[in-house]
């Protein structure tokens, strides 16, 4: 499988407003759980480490980014819902192999409920390769790969 076969694509898993303490609030530096099952969704796909991949939780960016301004000087980051993302450099039959894996770890029902969240979530798939070059971060994930290809 050569690079013209992967993209960069970013899962996206809405929780909602944010949480007042503990690894879902906006004041906690530790790893939000939903981004550490994330990662290892990833991991048992391919094994450890075979799909390059980051994750990331903080706000949604197209609402945060609007609340911003509209609000100017009123605007709270607490109204505005958070999300954890697995971005991936991943090939599209790896991506359909994946995404049922986060579905089942994420324990959802049909309405939306997870239970590895205890809370209803939204689940998005963003196409990062058709939006633009890659660039910084989304770079070092072809790199990575290209690098585990070399060593493999």
């Amino acid at each position: 499988m050569d690079d013209d076969d992967r993209r960069i694509w970013q899962i996206a898993v809405g929780l909602g407003l944010p949480d007042l303490t503990g690894p879902g609030s906006l004041a906690s530096e530790e790893i939000h759980p939903i981004a550490l099952m994330l990662e290892e969704s990833t991991h048992r796909i391919r094994g450890v480490n075979r799909i390059p991949c980051y994750t990331e939780f903080g706000p949604v960016s197209e609402v945060d980014n609007w609340a911003e301004r509209i609000q100017g000087e009123a605007y709270d980051p607490a109204t505005v819902p958070v999300e954890c993302t697995l971005t991936v450099y991943i090939a599209d039959d790896e991506l359909d192999e994946l995404l049922p894996v986060i579905m089942e770890d994420l324990g959802m029902d049909q309405d939306g409920y997870s239970a590895a969240a205890g809370r209803k979530i939204t689940l998005g798939l963003r196409d990062i390769s058709s939006r633009s070059e890659p660039n910084g971060i989304y770079r070092g994930l072809i790199d990575q790969h290209r690098n585990q290809t070399r060593v493999n």
